[in-house]
């Protein structure tokens, strides 16, 4: 499903803005419509912040009504020319984002062409745009629909089934990665394991996974035994697994850090740092088709390390998202959702967990 961010200003199309809105939400869910970016925090800045904001959607649609072009500001300028003008700002960065930019025309608006537009605003004028007439606004809307579903449709991504001998050697590269890991005693965790008698903790599932699910920490559970989720979030997974028809032996689970921390507390950012190489090398081997990131942690990490645009996003922006990109052994989709710890914290969001895992069928 497509994120869609409503670019607009309120003088010229906030009437049609609503309206469009109360069509769009038959359609997709409204968790995944973006009108308004929520409240910037006194001194952070303005500009990345929206441009954060725009780069957690899929789809951008940018309102243009008769007033859109020559609205001006106190001082009789025209507000689109200005370098704070939040409506510039956001659709300067979709089309800098190489997003999906659809010119929506309401009030019998017209195109702008390019010399009318600063220059950041010139490539807009070069898209097709979508005209809502008052007069057949539901046929409008539902073409603009039928356009962003089209946006939205990805085919199966599921890599080709390696034979027995490929398998056997990725057997032996984690095996190798486990020893290491076994062995690094330069760890900062390293200490804390010996002394508790914890096992290190690499992963575990199939070494030749279509998808590979990345959480935070082992907990205390897992570092007994050595095997990831087998906690109750890990049962947690188990049961959102069942419900898009795999189970654990599908998949293969990891977490940022490799080692359990002290008072499960959060991990360190010195901790990250020496656990993802491990990390990167199982990416390397399994070569995942999805890598799923749960929580915010591994979200972080890993959108870093593709260096996305959605890097600076949050996993309350982002979950769900299907955010695709390349790998060096072709292309992936990175799929964020929240840990299923959040299930044991806040049943509601069980649904939205589900949610999210649904769309992993089309990678199966």
């Amino acid at each position: 499903m497509s994120r869609i961010f409503i670019n607009y200003r309120r003088v010229d199309t906030e009437g049609y803005v609503g309206r469009l809105y109360d069509h769009l939400v038959q359609h997709f869910d409204p968790q995944d419509i973006f009108m308004d970016v929520s409240s910037i925090e006194p001194g952070a800045d303005f500009v990345q912040a929206l441009e954060d904001a725009v780069a957690t959607c899929d789809v951008f649609i940018a309102m243009i009504g008769p007033t859109w072009l020559t609205a001006i500001d106190d001082d009789g300028e025209r507000r689109i020319d200005q370098w704070n003008d939040f409506v510039r700002i956001e659709i300067a960065s979709a089309l800098r984002q190489k997003k999906l930019v659809i010119p929506v025309l309401v009030g019998r608006a017209k195109m702008p062409t390019p010399p009318m537009l600063p220059e950041d605003l010139q490539p807009l004028a070069r898209r097709n745009a979508i005209e809502l007439s008052h007069q057949r606004f539901v046929y409008d809307v539902n073409q603009l629909v039928k356009t962003i579903k089209g946006a939205a449709s990805l085919p199966p991504v599921a890599k080709p089934r390696a034979d027995s001998a490929v398998i056997r050697e990725k057997e032996a590269a984690l095996k190798a990665v486990r020893d290491d890991l076994v062995g690094a005693t330069t760890s900062p965790l390293y200490t804390f394991r010996n002394e508790n008698r914890h096992f290190p903790v690499l992963g575990a599932g199939n070494p030749d996974a279509n998808i590979l699910f990345i959480g935070e920490s082992p907990g205390k559970v897992e570092a007994a035994q050595g095997v990831p989720f087998v906690g109750p979030s890990g049962e947690v997974l188990d049961e959102m697994l069942r419900t898009i028809g795999i189970n654990r032996e599908d998949v293969f689970t990891t977490n940022v850090l490799l080692d359990h921390p002290p008072s499960s507390r959060d991990p360190l950012p010195e901790e990250i740092a020496y656990y993802t190489p491990f990390v990167d090398r199982i990416i390397d081997i399994i070569q995942p088709a999805v890598i799923a990131p749960l929580g915010r942690f591994a979200m972080t990490y890993i959108l870093k390390k593709l260096d996305l645009p959605e890097k600076r996003g949050k996993i309350s922006q982002l979950h769900g998202k299907l955010i695709k990109t390349q790998m060096p052994y072709g292309e992936i989709h990175v799929v964020p959702m929240y840990h299923p710890a959040v299930v044991l914290y806040s049943a509601s969001q069980k649904d939205t967990l589900r949610k999210d895992f649904e769309k992993l069928k089309l990678f199966i």
